[in-house]
């Protein structure tokens, strides 16, 4: 983890060598070899490029016989000045590639002296804890995660601004602390030479137990902490839930209204269903009665053989 109170070129110097390691020369090697090469190319091409310019402008002007001799003795020359104008202009760009190339590798070297500063003194490997270290530096790390991560913290219903300038130099401060005991601890000789030393490692071991029990005691607060942001974003969740019913009270009202609306409109139409009833009924009547004088007044056919 990186202090919160280092300054911010290189915590940003951190962040970029994380995302991408070959901005920086960690490792060193190779430049000498290649720093070399670059001399030998600059001194020899421009070495060449001079040896053939000179040459050229200093060549006899005499008249060459014959005509194929004197073509030949054209070409040749403007040859010589090509490849010497060539490689004047090759040596001059590797020169320039080599002044750039040294600045960029001097650059690279500061970047790399700086990064290692502040790997030194503003960021701490969780592999230089001990196990229980590791433990209390994550339990904590969870606690202050909890409390960002609140709702209650982004919306500003607790102390937002505290917590974040607060809570990573808490974290900080417990990384350091576990950072520092877990040294300690390990510095501790593996085969104690007396009984003299025996009871010194067993007090040294008490004043970082206690030390230790310390560091556990901010854990577990931290936790505490959390665990009521917790459940501030509970009762939060559940005020939002009330208020969004409460912005719908005007609709259940109005629905209740339209209820009763509709008692009106059942005892309306329980009426019609009556009315329906009774005339069917009598309907049914009017048909039996039909029949019975259809039954009368037309007998069957065998009847009235």
């Amino acid at each position: 983890m990186i202090n919160p109170d280092a300054p911010e070129a290189d915590k940003q110097l951190l962040r970029t060598a994380r995302r991408n390691p070959a901005a920086l020369d960690l490792s060193g090697s190779g430049a000498p070899t290649h720093t070399k090469r670059i001399v030998v190319a600059v001194v020899s091409t421009t070495a060449l490029g001079a040896y053939f310019v000179t040459h050229r402008f200093g060549s006899s002007d005499r008249p060459i016989p014959g005509v194929l001799l004197a073509r030949i003795h054209d070409a040749l020359s403007t040859a010589e000045t090509v490849i010497g104008w060539g490689a004047l202009v090759a040596g001059m760009a590797t020169a320039a590639y080599g002044v750039l190339l040294v600045t960029g590798r001097a650059r690279r070297r500061r970047l790399t002296e700086r990064y290692w500063a502040a790997v030194r003194d503003h960021v701490i490997d969780p592999e230089e804890l001990t196990d229980e270290c590791r433990g209390l530096l994550a339990r904590g790390q969870k606690a202050t995660t909890t409390v960002m991560r609140s709702r209650v913290h982004r919306h500003g219903l607790i102390d937002k601004a505290h917590n974040e300038a607060a809570l990573p130099r808490q974290e900080w401060e417990l990384a350091t602390t576990l950072r520092d005991y877990s040294r300690l601890a390990g510095a501790e000789p593996g085969k104690p030479a007396g009984v003299e030393v025996v009871t010194l490692l067993q007090r040294r071991r008490d004043a970082l137990r206690a030390s230790l029990d310390g560091v556990e005691r901010r854990v577990v607060a931290l936790e505490k902490y959390a665990d009521q942001v917790v459940e501030a974003d509970r009762r939060y969740e559940e005020w939002k839930q009330i208020e969004e019913l409460s912005e719908d009270a005007d609709a259940v009202l109005d629905l209740l209204a339209r209820t009763a609306r509709d008692d009106m409109a059942v005892a309306e139409i329980e009426g019609l269903t009556g009315q329906a009833a009774a005339v069917a009924e009598s309907l049914t009547t009017a048909l039996e009665s039909a029949r019975k004088a259809a039954f009368v007044a037309l007998p069957p056919p065998a009847a009235t053989a």
